[in-house]
């Protein structure tokens, strides 16, 4: 196969932090499929035809003692909501597609929690495809854990299912970064499935046998088609989804439908799921086409990554809630500073799902235990919303106990204590960032989509979090931003621009709601702030990092963005174009670091700052840094937002839903 490299990691079965399935070479059959975070699960696609046994699926060399023979793979495409493939098995050409519906205008469909292997076979009407699904699949490989399943198949009336799951189900016992769920079942469906072992498949691969007795302690679920063109799907069943301060809820589908009736939906429904996902892509196709190929697959690249790595979810007065896992980074649920670079993705398509992200955030904010006049950071660790979890102190005292700051994993309900347990650290909160990041999203939605309604319920929150603003956004004093990883700064430029825009975005959320007076007082401030940033900035070729530096000093000022997106008028259009040029000038072989303090930056960002310039050719060089980046990065890993721009390689963060801003150039 010569064909170019796409992906670092290639999306083929994702629906959310728990259902999130990839491979990570360039044929399909050289390596096992991995997990986001890079657990491997083994997962088997073969073809039986002609008298042979083919692998196109998952690492082909484990079967190779049953005669299995490697189908060549010919070719390698990527969609937006698919991984397609073309395989040579003998004289029969197979086409499969990955094919994970995930339209972010249909939260129903983003729900519903079953993605499929679209197949076509040319060349033998008697060929037979089967996909296996091992018994990892349904636990992290905890040393000393029982990792005994049970499972069956059923009939479902034109197909059948088969499903494993642990024997011991405890549900959402697992929250934390790098895990996913041991609860749950796993579902495979065909036109025959059946519960097997090792022993039973390794018959089957061999000469054909479907008696199966699972007798054996290694499991596997087994889906077999023989008609030419059709399905084979994968679906999962976690039970319980999440715990939302106190209340355990079920998946958005699920709360209203069955996993059964998921897979006869996408069984009897897919041919025009396709239409539909095809429809889309050829928007999308359209909306990019003036950016270049290169944006496309930037596109491509974050949204099936972004989407999934959310939960959607209905509290219990029926209200969505679009949960992130902040995967790679420490698992936190709905954090902020991730739901707000991912917010254009999301404005575009559906900003109930801007709103969903919020709402955990605000829901805490008005409990005891957070009695502060800025926002929090998050709303616990996935998949338990028990109140913010980040920046605990570390002062021990009985009142405190195990609740450490390095220590985000905990089920503790911390929304139920009163407001004078103090168990934060000021130092590591991120005030300022937050207060802005969320007067500006509500902002950008009601700019999308008209309603004042979420912000009017909300207007005592936004009141004080925009005084904070007032009080310390100009001149911030040291704390946590989300780009912090080179350390804390004190008086940081780019955080004094999101400030000026959130209040200025609140100004405008007060006019919308007939309180023009007032929203002419902080348009006033948010132009004071604005103009003294200007005067700074004319003072120099580029803005330094912080007010206290000069020339010597850079870094991103993506904050800009919404300033320009949201048509604010604070920053005259001259000083982001010289931002630009700055940026061009300090890149290097992948793109632009985050500022003068590292070499490493962040996609997103470079993004958002591609946005400033009106100059078509300075955006494209800008994104041409990033196409670089997917296709030359030595570390197979889904799509990473924190990497070095001299060499490629991923630092920390994979998977993460924050590649939602890469749609920011189609807002």
């Amino acid at each position: 196969m010569s064909n170019k490299r796409i992906l670092p990691a290639y999306p083929l079965f994702v629906k959310d932090p728990n259902f999130s399935l990839w491979s990570v070479t360039e044929e399909l059959n050289k390596s096992h499929v991995q997990s986001w975070w890079g657990a491997e699960k083994r997962i088997y696609g073969f073809l039986k035809t002609q008298g042979n046994t083919y692998c196109f699926l998952g690492n082909g060399e484990d079967f190779a003692n049953c005669g299995v023979q490697c189908a060549e793979q010919i070719s390698l495409a990527v969609t937006a909501f698919s991984t397609d493939y073309v395989f040579r098995a003998g004289g029969v050409e197979l086409k499969v597609k990955f094919v994970s519906p995930l339209l972010p205008d249909d939260p129903e469909m983003i729900a519903l929690p079953v993605c499929y292997l679209e197949y076509e076979i040319e060349g033998d009407a008697d060929a037979e495809i089967s996909l296996f699904v091992n018994r990892t699949i349904a636990y992290n490989e905890e040393i000393g854990c029982d990792h005994s399943v049970c499972g069956a198949a059923a009939d479902l009336n034109g197909f059948e299912c088969a499903f494993l799951g642990r024997k011991r189900q405890m549900y959402l016992s697992n929250n934390g970064d790098k895990i996913g769920a041991d609860w749950g079942y796993w579902y495979v469906a065909g036109e025959e499935a059946s519960f097997l072992d090792a022993c039973d498949l390794a018959a089957y691969l061999t000469g054909g046998l479907k008696c199966f007795s699972a007798a054996g302690e290694e499991c596997y679920i087994g889906a077999f088609n023989k008609t030419h063109k059709g399905i084979l799907a994968l679906g999962y069943d976690d039970v319980v989804s999440i715990q939302y301060y106190g209340e355990f809820r079920k998946g958005y589908y699920l709360q209203d439908h069955t996993i059964i009736e998921a897979l006869q939906t996408v069984w009897n429904g897919y041919r025009k799921t396709d239409e539909r996902l095809a429809a889309f892509d050829k928007e999308l196709q359209k909306k990019a086409a003036p950016f270049g190929k290169s944006y496309l697959d930037l596109l491509y690249a974050s949204l099936r990554q972004s989407v999934s790595s959310h939960k959607l979810i209905k509290d219990t007065d029926g209200t969505l809630l679009f949960l992130s896992k902040e995967c790679d980074s420490n698992g936190c649920i709905a954090t902020v500073d991730v739901s707000y670079p991912s917010m254009p993705l999301f404005l575009l398509y559906n900003t109930e799902l801007v709103k969903g992200m919020m709402r955990p955030i605000l829901k805490y904010a008005r409990m005891p235990a957070w009695p502060y006049d800025f926002a929090p950071h998050d709303a616990g660790t996935y998949p338990n919303c028990c109140g913010n979890v980040y920046g605990f102190t570390d002062q021990k005292s009985k009142y405190t106990g195990t609740l450490r700051k390095e220590d985000t994993n905990t089920w503790f309900p911390v929304y139920l204590l009163p407001a004078r347990s103090q168990i934060y650290d000021m130092r590591y909160q991120m005030s300022v960032e937050e207060c802005a990041n969320l007067l500006i999203m509500w902002y950008a939605c009601y700019h999308c989509d008209k309603d004042i309604s979420f912000f009017a319920e909300n207007a005592d929150l936004a009141e004080k979090w925009v005084e904070y603003l007032v009080k310390y956004g100009l001149k911030p004093e040291e704390q946590l931003c989300t780009d912090d990883f080179a350390g804390h700064l004190k008086n940081n430029l780019n955080l004094a621009i999101k400030a000026t825009v959130g209040i200025a975005c609140y100004a405008e959320l007060l006019n919308a709601t007939g309180g023009g007076e007032r929203g002419a007082e902080y348009r006033k401030t948010a132009e004071e702030f604005a103009a003294e940033i200007t005067a700074f900035a004319n003072r120099f070729p580029h803005l330094p990092i912080s007010w206290d530096a000069d020339e010597s000093t850079f870094s991103l000022k993506y904050n800009f963005a919404f300033d320009k997106i949201l048509r604010l008028g604070l920053f005259p259009q001259e000083v982001l174009e010289r931002e630009v040029d700055c940026y061009l000038k300090k890149a290097n072989t992948f793109g632009t670091p985050l500022d003068n303090r590292e070499t490493y930056s962040k996609t997103d960002w470079i993004t958002w700052a591609a946005a400033l310039t009106d100059d078509a050719e300075k955006r494209t060089n800008m994104i041409a840094y990033l196409d670089k980046f997917l296709k030359e990065s030595p570390h197979r890993v889904p799509f990473s937002d924190w990497y070095r721009t001299q060499n490629g390689e991923h630092v920390f963060f994979r998977a993460r839903t924050v590649q939602g801003g890469c749609f920011i150039l189609l807002l």
